[in-house]
């Protein structure tokens, strides 16, 4: 019954014809069907999976409403099967109690809330690959770990944070021969692929891409515009987001990207740092491990759409089964201020009012407090403790 409410409200909305993000997943999919060869013929700004996710339901959809509910059906049946994951882990852990619901439960209701960025973007398909590779990893099935990163990190990109600690905690099991075996046959596809198709060239499209208006980094630059410490600053529809442009953008994005990719390393290396002292075992273990690196790649990227949060909830559900609760609850309160910045905003195409201002810096403080506290968790975790868990 948990599950029929879960998925089922959600589900209708995925039949909806309410496109966003579907024209352009249609578009390169039939240019692909067509014999079009991917950032050779037609610009494609994503790994390669990506498009091989897109083509079955433009092969069975000719025209753009008929593919609409295919792609919705394909991602209802990821949704479906996070929630189920998520609700028989909570099973799993505390039986039939009430605390067995409360995964699925949230992340159900955070479903709902951000269903204009969950159900007509693709991020829901690596985010589910993600999940199966850290319970996967808790129940020490190594080689489905590795092909599911690979999966993911080959649809998506951001999974690669979690590579390096799954490696690590293999490496210290003597089981890191199956997670690499995995990892090399979730990637082995593209061995052929890269025979016709340049498939690196998505990279090229991101390195390009300017400071986009709900990053750190531009929400803290947009408020000083508005307070007029920074007036050069103007908002721009950009080709694949609104950003920040002036020479001010260009300053806040360089740091930006350095601060970004030194916070990711930080991050993974406290996991590793961590997983030298005290291996985790339990699942909800796995998911605040995942949490730090993971949050430190979205909160601090220069480039910060709002489905990036899909990413976390999934991990954050699972983090909620024991131990501190305040951190993944809080990430789901960000989902639902993710929503607000979006609902009755007339103005967002000329730039965010002083009160949607303060909405999303509060948003973007959120996740970077919860990032440093889950961080800060795991660093603790360094200390050896006798019960061999992570999770506190």
């Amino acid at each position: 019954m948990a599950f029929l409410v879960g998925v089922v409200p959600l589900a209708v909305y995925a039949f909806s014809p309410r496109a966003g993000d579907l024209p352009l997943y249609f578009r390169t999919a039939h240019a692909f069907l067509q014999g079009a060869v991917p950032n050779q013929d037609f610009r494609f700004e994503y790994p390669p999976y990506a498009l091989l996710w897109f083509v079955p339901a433009a092969w069975l959809g000719p025209t753009l409403p008929s593919f609409i509910p295919l792609f919705g059906l394909q991602l209802a049946l990821f949704d479906a099967f996070i929630k189920w994951l998520l609700l028989s882990e909570g099973v799993k852990r505390w039986g039939h109690g009430w605390r067995s619901y409360v995964p699925c439960g949230v992340y159900a209701v955070a479903s709902w809330v951000q269903s204009i960025h969950y159900l007509k973007r693709y991020d829901l398909i690596p985010a589910a690959f993600v999940l199966v590779a850290l319970v996967a990893l808790a129940r020490r099935r190594e080689g489905l770990a590795g092909w599911a990163l690979s999966v993911g990190v080959v649809t998506k990109l951001y999974p690669v944070v979690l590579v390096p600690l799954a490696l690590a905690v293999c490496w210290r099991r003597g089981t890191w021969r199956r997670l690499v075996l995995g990892l090399l046959a979730g990637g082995l596809p593209l061995v052929p692929l890269s025979a016709f198709w340049p498939w690196w060239n998505f990279a090229s499209f991101h390195v390009e891409r300017g400071l986009q208006v709900e990053s750190l980094g531009a929400s803290l630059l947009w408020a000083a515009h508005r307070l007029g410490f920074a007036p050069g600053v103007a908002w721009v529809h950009a080709p694949a987001a609104y950003e920040l442009h002036g020479a001010a953008a260009e300053a806040v994005k360089v740091v930006s990207r350095w601060v970004w990719v030194a916070g990711s390393l930080a991050a993974a290396a406290v996991g590793l740092a961590a997983v030298r002292r005290r291996l985790p075992e339990r699942t909800e273990d796995w998911a605040r491990l995942a949490l730090g690196p993971l949050i430190a790649f979205v909160a601090l990227n220069p480039v910060l759409s709002p489905q990036y949060l899909v990413w976390l909830v999934g991990a954050a559900g699972l983090a909620l089964l024991s131990g501190s609760r305040w951190a993944p609850a809080t990430l789901f309160v960000t989902v639902l201020l993710t929503r607000a910045l979006f609902s009755g905003n007339g103005n967002y195409g000329k730039g965010l009012t002083g009160p949607y201002t303060v909405l999303l810096l509060t948003r973007n403080g959120l996740l970077v407090a919860v990032g440093i506290a889950l961080v800060w968790e795991v660093w603790r975790t360094r200390e050896a403790r006798p019960e061999g868990a992570l999770s506190r």
